[in-house]
């Protein structure tokens, strides 16, 4: 299976930081929030990355077309 930051480019992590449990977070490639638990986390056990500012989730593939500015934060799916 291809793990999410596995399929990122390094420069698109640039201003992440890891946290204690191996997730990533950093501003939102998109919307730019930095609010909140760091704007946007990337989690690379369940290939998931979460905007706190839109609220809003998105799979390996929409991650990939977010940081490619293909998508908006706003158009992931609602987090349950």
């Amino acid at each position: 299976m291809v793990n999410i930051l596995e399929v990122l480019e390094p420069e698109q992590l640039a201003e992440f930081k890891e946290r204690y449990d191996g997730a990533l977070v950093g501003p939102c490639p998109s919307c730019s929030n930095t609010d909140g638990y760091g704007g946007c986390i990337i989690n690379p056990d369940s290939n998931t990355l979460y905007c706190f500012g839109s609220k809003t989730i998105f799979n390996i593939e929409e991650a990939v077309a977010l940081f490619n500015g293909l998508i908006s934060c706003r158009e992931g799916r609602q987090k349950l």
